[in-house]
């Protein structure tokens, strides 16, 4: 293995938080329309909100110094350190001084189900490589960048170029054995894409047809294959999300109820309570007597 995992330190329940806003990036507003694909070079000197993503987002340090927060975790950003930031994931940069980075945005729907999968491994996916593996990561990043400003992309090249920069950096990611590996092939497509799109909201009939079932049909075999309803499980999801939140950021319940994807904070109350027996204000206080006493 050619990179070592960074230790990191998870901060106390909204230290993490200089502004408490959780800003959202737009694939729309970020992504170059012809391609699906932005590939940059820039130099960041200024801290950046707390934010997310609608897209993917690859991050190689170049140059400089300073501190990522990632879902809540301190790291220290030099040279070399690698992040991969997915839908669920929520960042923030602060400079020591100049930090030179190399960032490749892409749409998951550019990806195959094979790496969208191999992407859900838990943890924060980041990275300190060794020099002759970032040297390899940014030769190809450059060479994304430079066909992805062309006046005419060929898309093809495109493609088999960003995939074998998730190729490479797959390596260094944890195989996923988890619910997700032993479902069958159609309901695995629904639940990726409910893993990365939960915080939308959507509908049953919506996800159906990513499985290619009918409504009827998808709910049946999601229900056998998973034990539990579509619904649940899409709350499920929101709860786990919620959690993060309140013990990561310093976010106002109502509005991590919302950042999650619940249209209603009675709801949200009910469904915390009903599954984890504890309020969200009760359970961020458990979490901060919880690390004190560490």
């Amino acid at each position: 293995m050619q990179c070592d995992i960074i230790y990191i330190k998870i901060c106390k329940v909204g230290e993490a938080v200089k502004n408490p806003n959780l800003e959202k990036f737009l694939s729309k507003d970020q992504i170059k329309k012809v391609t699906g694909v932005s590939v940059s070079e820039r130099k960041v000197n200024t801290t950046s909100n707390l934010h997310w993503h609608d897209f993917i987002e690859l991050e190689l340090i170049l140059q400089g110094s300073g501190e990522q927060i990632l879902n809540g975790q301190k790291s220290r950003l030099s040279a070399g350190c690698f992040s991969v930031l997915r839908l669920t994931d929520f960042h923030q940069v602060s400079p020591d001084e100049n930090l030179q980075i190399l960032n490749l945005m892409v749409d998951d729907n550019f990806l195959s189900e094979e790496i969208l999968g191999r992407l859900q491994a838990e943890g924060t996916l980041f990275f300190k490589l060794k020099e002759n593996e970032a040297d390899i990561l940014e030769k190809l990043f450059r060479l994304c960048m430079a066909e992805n400003e062309t006046e005419n992309p060929d898309l093809r090249y495109l493609k088999h170029l960003i995939i074998c920069i998730f190729l490479k950096i797959l390596k260094f990611t944890p195989r996923n054995s988890g619910k997700l590996s032993t479902v069958e092939q159609p309901i695995h497509a629904a639940l990726l894409y409910m893993h990365m799109h939960f915080r939308e909201n959507p509908k049953l009939s919506e996800v159906a047809k990513i499985a290619h079932y009918n409504a009827s049909h998808f709910s049946f075999t999601f229900h056998k294959e998973l034990g539990t309803t579509y619904c649940d499980y899409l709350n499920m999801l929101k709860i786990s999300y919620a959690k993060e939140l309140l013990i990561s950021t310093g976010l106002k319940i109502s509005d991590i109820c919302y950042e999650c994807g619940f249209t209603s904070h009675s709801n949200f109350l009910r469904l915390f309570k009903e599954k984890l027996g504890l309020s969200p204000m009760q359970y961020r206080k458990r979490a901060i007597i919880k690390h004190d006493k560490k």
